[in-house]
C-alpha cells in the first residue's frame, strides 16, 4: 500500500523511521535526517525479502547516527545488503566508509564517474561495485521478480549524476533533480504553488541548463510515476507528479541565466521552431 497520500494529510513523527510503502513483501521508509536546518536531508530504506538497500544514507558527520537509528528500528544496520549513491556529494554519501564497516560485503551501486570519487572519503581497498551504465540499462533484480532501475541524470547537477526507479511502487528517488530547500518542512508536499516556489532556487543555483533537465524530464515520462522522492526537501505525491516534470521541464537555470545568447545561437534556434 502507498501511504504517501495518508502522510500528506495526517503528518508522521519524523523523529522516527517512516513507511511510505508496504505490501507483499516491500517496504520503503524514509529515514532521513531530522536536522533543524533548511538543507534538510532525505535517506531511503527499499525492504525486499533478504535484500535492503539504503539511497543517498548522507553525510557521515551529521547523518550517519540518525539514519542508522531510523535503521536499526527496521532491521540491524550490518544487514543492508546495498547502498545506493545518486552523486558523489558529501551531505549524500560521506558515511559510507561507516556503512561499509558495518558490513564490508555490501554493494555500492553508483556511475562510474562517481565511483571514482567516492575513495576520497577513506574507502577500503576492496568495495563490491554495481556499476549505473550510461545505456540507462543496469538494473538490480529483487527477490519478488521486480527490479530497481538505474537512469543517468547527466548535469543534475553532477556530469553523471543517477537516479532510481522502483518497478515494485512506481517510486522515482531523484538525488537533487526535484529538490528544495524549505525553512517550513514537511515530508510531503501539500501545496504545488508553495512547494514550487522552495524547488526554483535549488534548481536555478545547481543544476547545469534547461536543456539538461528538459533531457532528463523527457527520458522520464514514459514511466509510470507514483511519487518524486528526493536527497533534498518533500517527496512529491503522484497528483504533482505532472506538474513538477512539467515545471522541471520548462525552467532556465545555471548557464541559461549567467550566459544569455548571442545573435548566433537565437537565430539557430528561431529555425527550430
Amino acid at each position: 500500500m502507498n501511504r504517501i497520500d495518508q502522510l500528506a494529510t495526517s503528518p508522521p513523527n519524523v523523529r522516527e523511521p517512516v513507511c511510505l510503502y508496504d505490501d507483499n513483501g516491500h517496504q520503503v521508509y524514509w529515514v532521513g535526517s531530522a536536522e533543524e536546518s533548511p538543507f534538510r536531508c532525505n535517506a531511503y530504506l527499499i525492504v525486499n525479502g533478504d535484500m535492503a538497500i539504503l539511497l543517498d544514507p548522507g553525510s557521515a558527520s551529521h547523518h550517519f547516527e540518525q539514519v542508522s537509528h531510523r535503521v536499526s528500528c527496521i532491521l540491524p544496520p550490518e544487514e543492508v545488503t546495498h547502498i545506493v549513491a545518486h552523486h558523489q556529494d558529501a551531505d549524500v554519501i560521506s558515511s559510507l566508509p561507516k556503512w561499509i564497516e558495518l558490513n564490508p560485503e555490501l554493494v555500492v551501486v553508483t556511475t562510474p564517474r562517481t565511483r571514482v570519487l567516492l575513495p576520497y572519503f577513506g574507502l577500503p581497498d576492496k568495495v563490491n561495485w554495481l556499476d549505473v551504465s550510461p545505456n540507462d540499462n543496469t538494473v538490480l533484480e529483487l527477490p519478488n521478480g521486480q527490479v530497481l532501475a538505474f537512469f543517468t541524470a547527466p548535469f543534475l547537477h553532477f556530469p553523471e549524476a543517477c537516479v532510481t526507479f522502483d518497478e515494485t511502487t512506481g517510486f522515482l528517488y531523484t538525488g537533487d533533480v526535484g529538490a528544495a530547500i524549505e525553512k517550513d518542512w514537511q515530508l510531503v508536499v501539500t501545496d504545488w504553488d508553495a512547494h514550487w516556489q522552495t524547488m526554483v532556487p535549488f534548481h536555478v543555483f545547481y543544476m547545469a541548463n534547461n536543456r539538461a533537465l528538459k533531457g532528463f524530464v523527457d527520458k522520464m515520462r514514459p514511466f509510470p510515476i507514483k511519487a518524486i522522492l528526493p536527497q533534498h526537501g518533500s517527496v512529491i505525491p503522484e497528483g504533482m507528479v505532472s506538474q513538477a516534470l512539467d515545471a522541471l521541464a520548462g525552467l532556465p537555470c545555471g548557464i541559461d541565466l549567467l550566459y544569455s545568447d548571442g545573435n548566433l545561437q537565437r537565430a539557430a534556434k528561431s529555425l527550430l521552431r
